[in-house]
């Protein structure tokens, strides 16, 4: 019996001496993550370098704005194409607008307005192909300054990325997306002249926006107005803080509707210099387009996992679930009503001409609906394209971009759309 104690107590100190390296054992792994040094450059040498150059081949395709007979499509920190749509069945590549760092564009009375990596830059184009710059407002956009952990003074931008494969020894338990070793950031993820009449008219995800002499702009928390009553020299008026996250803006009579991740917030231009907020409508953290007319606002929700976007040019962000269309009574501002929700794949940017809504349904394609009712709306016609993401309706024809194409739709009788042209990537 005494032996049979003798064993089961060595046994025991056994266990607790195993249990005590268990313990304090660091177990350690290696893994491989892709190192990006940032590539900076002078703003000034940017500046340098903006100019007309011969049409190139549509690569990834951003945002697009309408002007007169022609598109302006934004080729995301590379430029500007140069579409002749003079004949909406045979749109012509005419030529392209070197112009790096570029996300967003407005234009009036032949002044292209385009932000230029942190920078506000004023293009005169009335000489097209011919452009000259005119104005540059420095570090209009001070968060361009910055990306991931790394951030430059306003005289320089980060234009790309040295990416490498390292080997870094951690820990099995880290679980880091990213991780900072050594200063550099590791990820795990891999023509002829244009005669002007009116402002361009853009998209729903256009962080830029034309009203009543004013050019409205909104960085991922600040609006600002700068006054264009003399087109070629803009000047700001006024700078705001709105909040986090914004993502969008669009203006309709004396209002701006402006969309964020969080919500959507109506300011008052009645005063164009200085924006005063008005209400807003919360929602679960998703992107948000939104456009309105009179008596009601459509804002569409949306999770963005797709990979169609350069330096904000696009919206982009994670964490949510909630795909679907929100319709807003807002013909009375201090009491913003939800009409009602729509279950939507993953809407993106949406049209609206007087009773057609066309929202950009991600997988499932443009869809086509009769909104006369905005409470009940009618999906009259489904398009079948490949993850479109953004619309300008205009006198009939929609203009639809894709992941791999540009598309116009004749849509004067919704019961019968037609194709008129497509211009591949």
């Amino acid at each position: 019996m005494k032996n049979v104690q003798k064993v089961a107590a060595l046994g025991l100190v056994c266990l607790l001496v195993i249990a005590s390296f268990i313990g304090c054992m660091k177990d350690n792994a290696t893994k491989t993550y892709k190192v990006y040094r940032p590539k900076v450059e002078k703003l000034s040498e940017i500046h340098a370098r903006i100019k007309n150059d011969a049409p190139q081949s549509i690569g990834t395709l951003g945002k697009i704005c309408l002007y007169n007979n022609y598109i302006f499509a934004i080729s995301p920190n590379k430029g500007i194409h140069v579409i002749n749509n003079k004949n909406t069945s045979s749109p012509i590549n005419e030529s392209f607008i070197n112009l790096p760092g570029c996300g967003d564009i407005a234009i009036v009375g032949d002044v292209l307005y385009a932000d230029c990596y942190s920078d506000l830059v004023t293009i005169n184009i009335r000489k097209m192909p011919q452009v000259s710059v005119v104005k540059i407002i420095s570090n209009h956009f001070p968060d361009k300054l910055y990306a991931y952990n790394f951030s430059v003074d306003s005289t320089e931008a980060i234009v790309g990325w040295d990416i490498k494969d390292t080997v870094v020894s951690q820990s099995i338990n880290i679980e880091n997306d990213y991780l900072f070793v050594g200063g550099v950031l590791l990820s795990s993820n891999t023509a002829s002249s244009i005669d002007s009449k009116s402002a361009s008219v853009n998209g729903s995800m256009s962080r830029f926006a034309i009203q009543n002499n004013f050019l409205y702009t909104v960085s991922s928390y600040m609006l600002s107005a700068l006054n264009i009553s003399n087109l070629e020299n803009p000047k700001v008026e006024s700078k705001k803080y709105i909040g986090w996250n914004i993502e969008t803006i669009y203006p309709f009579k004396d209002k701006l509707f402006i969309g964020s991740q969080t919500g959507m917030f109506i300011y008052d231009i009645s005063t164009p210099s200085n924006p005063n907020y008005v209400t807003g409508f919360s929602h679960a953290r998703v992107c948000d387009p939104v456009i309105a007319d009179n008596n009601y606002a459509y804002v569409t929700l949306h999770t963005e996992n797709e990979d169609n976007n350069a330096n904000n040019s696009l919206l982009r962000c994670t964490g949510g679930t909630v795909n679907e269309l929100d319709v807003l009574d807002v013909s009375n501002l201090n009491n913003v009503q939800l009409v009602k929700q729509y279950n939507m794949s993953q809407p993106k940017g949406l049209g609206k001409e007087g009773n057609t809504l066309v929202i950009c349904d991600g997988k499932d394609g443009v869809k086509f609906y009769d909104a006369t009712d905005p409470a009940n709306l009618i999906l009259k016609k489904t398009i079948e394209v490949n993850n479109a993401y953004d619309v300008i309706c205009l006198n009939g024809i929609a203009l639809v971009t894709t992941k791999n194409a540009l598309y116009q739709y004749q849509y004067s009788d919704i019961n019968n759309i037609k194709l008129l042209s497509t211009i591949a990537y």
